[in-house]
């Protein structure tokens, strides 16, 4: 089984908890946002969902420090207690906050200049929370290029699915007249899709966190 699967397996609980915690914008931003009153409205509620969908990566950079600990600890051997991966989680959280914000503020800036040089620092810096450093993620990106750009494109493709099935599943056919209440799916599509997120981003901060777990063992 791989790694970043037992490590999601065994600490489902204390993972599912920090995960929400990393998801607090996203799920703050799907619970404010109103019923759409017009078509207009939806169309615009879909679109922001949709770049939510995109952008979900951020929130899983820094979910990353907070899978880490349990991650190696599976790698070491030495499987942390359910509390402890969570105390531990929450502490990789705190300190890695800033180091995650400065990932994501270049990553950005890459993104805007240029795509590929956004690109190009998404992978190579995707393992800043489970590293000590800048320098060390993307020395840990180097080394592991092919298989983190491997990683991080299956994530976002996961977020991206997870978007369009929600839709499918919940939002109706939108003509150029629909009455406001018809509109209402629209808001469940936004609330479903940010709690199926945060539900998926676990696994996918194990993943990231499993390339610099098996390097420092």
């Amino acid at each position: 089984m791989p790694l970043a699967l037992r490590a999601w397996l065994r600490y489902l609980i204390p993972l599912t908890l920090l995960a929400i915690i990393a998801c607090v914008p996203l799920l703050w931003i799907a619970w404010r946002w109103p019923a759409p009153p017009d078509v207009q409205r939806a169309r615009i509620a879909m679109r922001i969902t949709w770049a939510l969908a995109a952008t979900a990566w951020i929130w899983q950079l820094w979910l990353v420090a907070g899978v880490a600990p349990a991650v190696q600890s599976i790698v070491d051997g030495t499987p942390l207690s359910q509390a402890r991966a969570l105390i531990g989680g929450l502490r990789g959280l705190a300190t890695k906050l800033i180091p995650v914000v400065i990932t994501i503020f270049a990553i950005t800036m890459g993104t805007v200049a240029l795509v590929v040089p956004g690109v190009l620092l998404l992978v190579l810096l995707s393992t800043t929370g489970a590293t000590e450093s800048h320098a060390e993620a993307i020395a840990v990106g180097r080394a592991n290029m092919k298989r983190l750009a491997i990683t991080i494109a299956v994530i976002i493709a996961g977020a991206l699915v997870i978007a369009l099935a929600c839709q499918l599943a919940i939002v109706p056919a939108i003509g150029k007249k629909v009455a406001a209440s018809k509109l209402l799916p629209i808001r469940t599509f936004t609330r479903v899709f940010a709690l199926a997120l945060t539900a998926y981003a676990p696994i996918a901060a194990c993943a990231i966190a499993a390339v610099t777990a098996r390097r420092a063992r």
